[in-house]
């Protein structure tokens, strides 16, 4: 036969269990709030460096005339830093009465520039100009000053 009476010192001994634990994780989790939001020690401070100011002449655009000269090329193109190289494509005028030196002007601000020549579908370069050695592939330099 089974005894349905409680048992007072079980219900006490759970009692004082179930607040123990509410205790323990009040506690914990207190500790852990301060834990995952910790407190800021330095602030890094932003300071706003003013613009250099560049005159006007350096941002102005100076007039740059590239020529080729080739009896037997049917197409020069031009391609660079200033053209995307190639994804612009700027086709060099051949000279009047046929005359094989291939001429463009644009016009580029001061800087440094690489370039060369795609004719009839080959890179050329130009050999009166300056050159560099980038990535193991040769360009013409020009510098607009």
């Amino acid at each position: 036969m089974q005894n349905n009476t409680l048992n007072i010192h079980a219900l006490l001994f759970y009692g004082f269990l179930c607040g123990a634990l509410a205790v323990v994780f009040m506690v914990s989790f207190q500790h852990f709030e301060n834990f995952y939001q910790p407190q800021v020690i330095a602030r890094p401070k932003y300071v706003q460096i003013p613009a250099r100011q560049k005159s006007v002449e350096n941002l102005k655009p100076q007039s740059v005339t590239f020529s080729y000269v080739s009896p037997s090329a049917k197409e020069v193109q031009l391609v660079g830093d200033f053209n995307a190289w190639g994804a612009y494509p700027l086709t060099l005028n051949k000279g009047e009465n046929d005359i094989e030196i291939f001429t463009i002007n644009l016009a580029l601000p001061k800087g440094k520039y690489k370039y060369r020549f795609f004719v009839d579908g080959k890179n050329a370069l130009d050999e009166s100009a300056a050159k560099t050695d980038f990535n193991g592939e040769v360009y013409n330099v020009l510098e607009v000053k």
